[in-house]
């Protein structure tokens, strides 16, 4: 497999789409791009034409889309908007959690990363706590010293992967939060391992079970198949180099979306096959 830059996307005059900071982005089912502000969601049609913004409320840091709603992780919370910025609610108070970073639905079930107690949370849609994903081999919590939790769901599957940059791997948990499976390690040479402190930082799922993950110092994204097994790495000259905490997002056509948060942009990248693949 190989990714191919092929856009970016951006403001007025190729400058930044916030003014302020681009937290994170999440493709729906019809292929539109969401892009999350501090305070904003930009919507972008599936051929990446500006259709709508609104307001939202809070210090946001996390942004999910399902077939109904858009899930924003907040500091102390979660809200949930209808897909055309309309608040339908809170659906976990300040009460509960700290900073979150990082959301995932997977059948009935809410997953929540918590950055502030290093900590992956189940809930049901409706905010309640169903249970703890990683708790027995994290006993002092997950580590990342980027202060980003990041995870995704693996729907062939029924499990949720999470970027865990402290250990410089990959870690797939079941919906019980036992671990079933962990790959990656710290390297400095090879191009399928984890350099720096910390990497990897952030993470997504294709449908097909394609694993793509984002690293810092240098940025880039490298892709794995799902059962760990290197695949590609982009180039470094993409992003900013000095801009960390990528944000991933596939969807269903190919495309893989990163953000940019030093830049303030969206990069487009397409997923195709070697050769070699296509006659196999």
């Amino acid at each position: 497999m190989h990714l191919s830059h092929v856009a970016t996307i951006a403001g007025t005059n190729e400058g930044p789409l916030r003014a302020q900071r681009l937290a994170a982005i999440a493709v729906d089912a019809h292929d539109r791009l969401f892009v999350l502000g501090a305070k904003r969601v930009q919507r972008y049609s599936s051929d990446r034409t500006p259709e709508h913004e609104f307001s939202v409320d809070g210090s946001c840091w996390s942004l999910l889309t399902d077939a109904d709603y858009l899930w924003i992780g907040l500091k102390g919370g979660i809200c949930r908007y209808d897909l055309s910025g309309e608040r339908v609610g809170t659906v976990i108070g300040s009460d509960h959690l700290g900073r979150v970073t990082a959301l995932a639905i997977l059948d009935d079930d809410l997953f929540v990363a918590d950055a502030t107690h290093r900590a992956i949370y189940r809930y049901s849609r409706n905010g309640e706590r169903i249970g703890e994903i990683g708790a027995k081999v994290n006993r002092r919590g997950f580590m990342i010293p980027n202060g980003l939790l990041d995870l995704a769901r693996d729907p062939n599957d029924n499990t949720i992967v999470v970027a865990h940059s402290q250990k410089s791997r990959v870690e797939r948990y079941n919906l019980d939060g036992a671990l079933v499976d962990k790959w990656g390690r710290f390297g400095m040479h090879a191009p399928q391992d984890f350099g720096g402190c910390c990497n990897p930082t952030n993470i997504a799922t294709a449908a097909d079970g394609m694993i793509a993950v984002s690293e810092k110092a240098p940025p880039r994204i490298k892709l794995y198949d799902s059962k760990g097994q290197f695949q590609h790495v982009t180039d470094t000259d993409v992003f900013d180099p000095n801009t960390k905490n990528i944000d991933l997002a596939f969807d269903s056509r190919n495309h893989l979306y990163a953000s940019d948060p030093r830049r303030r942009v969206v990069e487009v990248f397409e997923l195709t096959r070697d050769e070699s693949e296509k006659s196999s």
